[in-house]
């Protein structure tokens, strides 16, 4: 209160009342959190799978693809030789085959996963089946789930008269599946790809010697400097030449090979020669790169001292799917 003078004897003072207002309690909601939905993940496969196959020689081999979610899944092959069947049991699936002649050289095929009870993208399995002719030199062994290899006879026993005459093709692989390394025999152009029994000339040059010349050809090695091969050839009798250490600069081609063309070797002697005319050799290949990773072959070829012409070379095989599609293993959109 405050008091303001105004005359003698008479006083006022204005007066301001402040009324404390209660405060009332505002209501209260519950708010539920929703339950949260499970997430539906799509089935996963596996890299590609790679194996040799014989004609003649039945194959299994499984598809393997899981479900994170344990769902139940189905299968179907959606590419593959036409006598190639799929068996599925229980959400397990196997690839039966038996190859025949026709079959022979890379044969693709693809199963496709789908969950039964969700539209989730599928996956794809991936599978490529190299089949072989085995020469009379062969002893093929298949084991159930694995594939099947071949193992070359001893030298001591000619066995390359008769063997089925039938050309190699090699076939798109990514690494680390399609490392290895293969050898060739043209002397003018081309590669010229060497496989068991074939014909394979030393160049003789009477008594001032003879010499042999491969071309090699590695695939998922580091050829950014240059690579270490061994190579040995010999016959049941006498060896043509033991190389242990060859240091070897390779050309890296966009198909995914690198090669070194006309690669010498000269035939140890004494000569005349003529004792390799006809007969049987071994040829025992290892290349190893600066990581230290080998790859190895080993061939048994005919020689002979005659001219032979160049092999054509057949062309790369691709798998009759996109490659550039990432479907190896990984989840495609349906």
């Amino acid at each position: 209160m405050t008091l303001t003078p105004r005359a003698v004897g008479s006083a006022t003072a204005p007066v301001t009342a402040t009324k404390t207002a209660t405060a009332t309690p505002s209501p209260s909601f519950y708010t539920p959190t929703p339950a949260a939905t499970p997430t539906n993940h799509p089935p996963l496969a596996g890299p590609l799978r790679v194996y040799s196959a014989f004609v003649g020689y039945p194959i299994e081999v499984p598809v393997e693809v899981a479900d994170p979610d344990g769902d139940p899944l189905s299968f179907a092959a959606t590419a593959g030789p036409s006598s190639l069947s799929l068996h599925v049991a229980d959400s397990v699936a196997r690839l039966f085959w038996v190859p025949g002649e026709a079959d022979i050289g890379p044969q693709y095929a693809r199963v496709g996963v789908w969950q039964q009870n969700a539209p989730t993208a599928p996956a794809y399995a991936d599978f490529l089946f190299d089949v072989q002719q085995a020469s009379a030199c062969e002893s093929v062994h298949c084991v159930p789930l694995q594939g099947c290899e071949a193992v070359l006879g001893s030298l001591d026993e000619p066995c390359c008269q008769g063997s089925p005459v039938w050309r190699r093709r090699l076939a798109w692989l990514p690494c680390p599946q399609g490392k290895g390394v293969w050898v060739g025999r043209n002397l003018v152009e081309g590669f010229g790809l060497l496989k068991n029994c074939d014909n394979f000339r030393v160049i003789n040059f009477g008594q001032i010697g003879a010499t042999v010349r491969l071309n090699l050809a590695v695939r998922c090695l580091d050829v950014s400097e240059p690579v270490i091969v061994s190579a040995r050839m010999r016959t049941a009798q006498r060896e043509l030449f033991d190389a242990p250490r060859v240091i070897v600069r390779f050309d890296q081609n966009e198909d995914g090979f690198a090669r070194r063309l006309g690669l010498a070797f000269p035939v140890r002697g004494p000569g005349p020669f003529f004792e390799f005319e006809g007969a049987e050799a071994q040829l025992v290949i290892q290349a190893r790169d600066i990581r230290g990773q080998e790859v190895n072959a080993e061939l048994r070829l005919r020689l002979t001292f005659t001219e032979l012409p160049d092999s054509e070379d057949l062309p790369l095989l691709y798998p009759p799917w996109d490659a550039s599609d990432g479907v190896r293993g990984t989840v495609q959109d349906g």
